[in-house]
């Protein structure tokens, strides 16, 4: 899901492991511009770092990431303004998608046909790390100038500009990985009887930011219910909240751009649940016909026929074949051998539906 292990170091070694781990069972898309041993472990850290050196921002609480509460947060010096900074550097996309294009060609003269994943973390996701509640304030400026958020549009706006640079350099061969790991958990803990307003904002802000790509460009999504040494930050008891948050996004993207792929995280982080309620959701899963839908339940510690228990139960409530792979981010395990294993056992899964 786009992250690897620190030791795949280069996007040449993770497109390899990808290519060589998956076979023929390979989606079509391979990861590279994550192949930082630092931005690899700690996902979005690198990117919170390089935004809190920026001088309009002061420090909030200084955190040592070892919990997700313990992190580094930031507000605005009084008078400051986020656009003075270099949002789009401290992103780092567009770099870290230029340094895989090349390792991308080599790739494409033996395997044809391969797109660059690239990981994008909604600007929600950067904003509510960073900056916490602060980042929903709406300040009005004076003698009627320009108002609105200022520290969420500037994010939006320099990762807009980020997916516009890639595309341009990229074309065909590069899918944008849209991450709402914030909207995920905001949604699982809603009750679900008002979980449909926190779904409904969320695919409206994806829809806007969509809506500004280019037009043809390919996105995937990927929710997530957070993940720090690979132990996901809550367990709901069923798919309800991701199907309310996927329906919302299929509701309102944008016409123009390409939905590709949902990828829904399910089980408690060890395994798959194999009780039919749990799935029991997807049957109100409302995507275009087009979009594959990816079960994320590809648990490697869990016995194999057990996690073919579940994803049967999780086809039969879907009405269709679907696509495997791990919850979360290969760099969420410590070793390439553990990713390995979490990519054999998904392999495993999808023989099962041959």
């Amino acid at each position: 899901m786009g992250s690897l292990p620190t030791e795949l170091d280069s996007p040449e070694k993770a497109m390899a492991f990808a290519v060589d781990t998956a076979g023929e069972f390979l989606d079509g898309m391979v990861p590279g511009g994550e192949a930082d041993p630092y931005r690899a472990k700690w996902y979005i850290r690198p990117i919170i770092d390089r935004l809190g050196k920026a001088p309009a921002l002061a420090p909030v609480r200084s955190g040592d990431w070892s919990t997700l509460r313990s992190r580094d947060t930031f507000r605005l010096r009084t008078g400051r303004s986020l656009a003075e900074a270099d949002v789009d550097a401290a992103l780092g996309y567009a770099e870290e998608a230029g340094r895989a294009g090349d390792a991308l060609v080599d790739m494409c003269r033996t395997h044809p046909g391969l797109r660059l994943q690239v990981g994008i973390p909604t600007p929600f996701v950067i904003g509510f790390i960073a900056f916490e509640a602060r980042m929903l304030r709406w300040r009005g400026a004076p003698g009627g100038g320009d108002r609105g958020f200022p520290y969420y549009r500037p994010i939006v706006d320099a990762t807009v500009r980020e997916i516009v640079r890639i595309q341009e350099a990229l074309g065909d061969n590069v899918v944008f990985q849209l991450e709402l790991a914030a909207e995920t958990l905001l949604c699982a803990m809603t009750p679900g009887v008002l979980r449909h307003g926190p779904a409904t904002v969320a695919g409206r802000a994806i829809a806007r930011l969509v809506a500004r790509a280019p037009h043809d460009a390919r996105f995937g999504v990927h929710l997530c219910y957070g993940s720090l040494d690979d132990k996901p930050a809550v367990t709901p008891r069923s798919t309800a909240p991701v199907v309310a948050l996927a329906n919302a996004i299929a509701r309102y993207w944008p016409a123009g751009r390409h939905l590709d792929f949902v990828h829904m995280p399910m089980g408690d982080g060890k395994q798959a649940p194999v009780r039919p309620r749990y799935y029991a959701p997807l049957t109100r899963l409302e995507l275009p016909a087009s979009t594959r839908v990816i079960a994320g339940l590809a648990h490697p510690a869990q016995p194999l026929a057990q996690a073919r228990q579940g994803l049967a139960a999780a086809e039969s409530a879907y009405g269709g074949v679907l696509d495997v792979a791990a919850p979360c981010g290969l760099g969420r395990y410590t070793t390439v051998d553990r990713a390995r294993s979490a990519v054999a056992h998904a392999v495993a899964l999808a023989e099962t539906d041959l």
